[in-house]
């Protein structure tokens, strides 16, 4: 598994729960995978290394769901269920994971119903998204919001600091105001 990049990494979990022709990987190996992408996500993720989060965020929830559903499998065993369908779970494990550390929402579920090519996954990925991200609302900020506040970037808060409340627009105006019009000669 380590010697895949990233995207073959994504199809080897996924073939394994796929077909009959895939190479199951066993839960320890699974666990020791699982915890080192986690340790290089968040490291890499701390510096000012632009290293990417979405592929690692899917890689991860992968390994989440392929780690639940080979649990699955051993705790209630289903000769009769499709290998398309033990597919599923790991697919909105995915979904979870990058809603639940990037908040995203709708574009998400759209993201990966396109990359499924499979809409009747559409509203069990929606209800995943949407459960996750409320649940990690409850506990943490976004990483953007994170990243934004650690590194210090300056964006404009939601709401004006108390001590500007008073402030009135007209006190800080510029009345002798310089405009454009709307199409302009370079003199």
């Amino acid at each position: 598994m380590f010697e895949n990049e990233e995207l073959g990494a994504i199809r080897s979990i996924l073939s394994a729960f796929d077909g009959p022709g895939g190479i199951r990987i066993p839960i320890y190996q699974m666990l020791t995978y699982l915890g080192v992408w986690y340790f290089f996500t968040i490291t890499t993720y701390g510096v000012w290394v632009p290293a990417g989060l979405f592929l690692p965020g899917i890689i991860v929830g992968c390994a989440l769901g392929a780690i639940y559903e080979e649990i699955n499998q051993i705790m209630f065993p289903n000769p009769d269920k499709s290998p398309s369908a033990a597919v599923v779970p790991i697919l909105l494990a995915v979904g979870a994971m990058l809603s639940s550390y990037c908040r995203m929402t709708y574009s998400l579920a759209v993201i990966m119903m396109e990359t499924t090519a499979s809409i009747n996954i559409f509203f069990p990925m929606f209800v995943a998204i949407m459960v996750a991200r409320v649940v990690a609302g409850l506990f943490i900020p976004s990483l953007y919001v994170r990243s934004i506040k650690n590194k210090k970037i300056p964006i404009l808060p939601k709401h004006a600091p108390h001590a500007a409340s008073d402030i009135v627009l007209q006190d800080i105006m510029h009345t002798n105001v310089c405009s454009l019009t709307t199409i302009c000669t370079v003199k």
